[in-house]
């Protein structure tokens, strides 16, 4: 436990502390229900605070704005998605006669992304080090969906293991459910506040696009651009400056 120069613990510091270091209790503490609403708010801040840093450094890959504008948009995303993708694990749960506990779902969603949120925060040096070795755009890219897509997988196994530990009906369907929610509703969000990595000789950057395509399209252009096979003949570039 961390305490404060008064000798006072600082919940906040512990519960972050017992998610990193005992994930068993802290989904045994989340089980009994204890003291939801300040996990919630050190979920939230820790989920705010770790996305804007790995946002930060995503957008040092074209540096200026950018930077503030990855910092923003990152953690609307995780945040949005576990609003939307915890009443879809209480909802579809209580269809198939799980108890209906919305606040406990949401408590639950939310320590998963953070823990999700922490690890990618502990991967930022990778994401410079990409930029300080000049590796290519496309590469950084598939470089990037790979660490979400592990710590998004961290994030719902976290999840299963909490429901699982309820033991009640349907309790696997509904994880599916909110699988497919989640998976839904995070590429949809990351997708309509794109870019988050852009181009350093791109024109100026704008905080978002308009929507082309498709999320499934992006990833499957830039995995082939990274073998060199190309879609189009150049890229747009901006002014030259003198």
């Amino acid at each position: 436990m961390i305490a404060a120069a008064d000798g006072a613990p600082r919940p906040a510091f512990e519960l972050i502390d017992l998610l990193l270091r005992d994930r068993p209790a802290m989904l045994a503490r989340l089980r009994g229900c204890a003291d939801l609403a300040a996990i919630l708010r050190t979920m939230i801040a820790t989920i705010a605070v770790a996305m804007a840093i790995v946002g930060a450094a995503l957008g040092s890959y074209r540096g200026g704005v950018q930077v503030a504008y990855a910092a923003i948009k990152l953690p609307i995303v995780l945040l949005g998605t576990a609003a939307l993708s915890a009443p879809a694990l209480s909802a579809i749960g209580a269809a198939l006669g799980r108890p209906s506990r919305l606040a406990a779902d949401l408590a639950l969603v939310m320590t998963a992304l953070a823990f999700g949120a922490l690890l990618l925060a502990a991967c930022t040096p990778l994401i410079l080090l990409a930029r300080a070795l000049d590796l290519g755009y496309h590469q950084t890219i598939l470089a990037t969906v790979a660490l979400f897509a592990l710590a998004g997988a961290a994030a719902l196994h976290l999840i299963c293991r909490g429901v699982a530990l309820e033991a009640a009906a349907g309790w696997r369907t509904a994880v599916a459910g909110m699988c497919v929610v989640f998976s839904l509703v995070g590429g949809q969000l990351a997708w309509a506040l794109r870019p988050y990595l852009v181009r350093p000789r791109a024109p100026e950057p704008m905080f978002v696009r308009e929507v082309e395509g498709s999320l499934l399209d992006a990833i499957t252009g830039a995995a082939r651009s990274a073998r060199g096979i190309y879609d189009r003949s150049e890229a747009p570039l901006g002014e030259r400056v003198p």
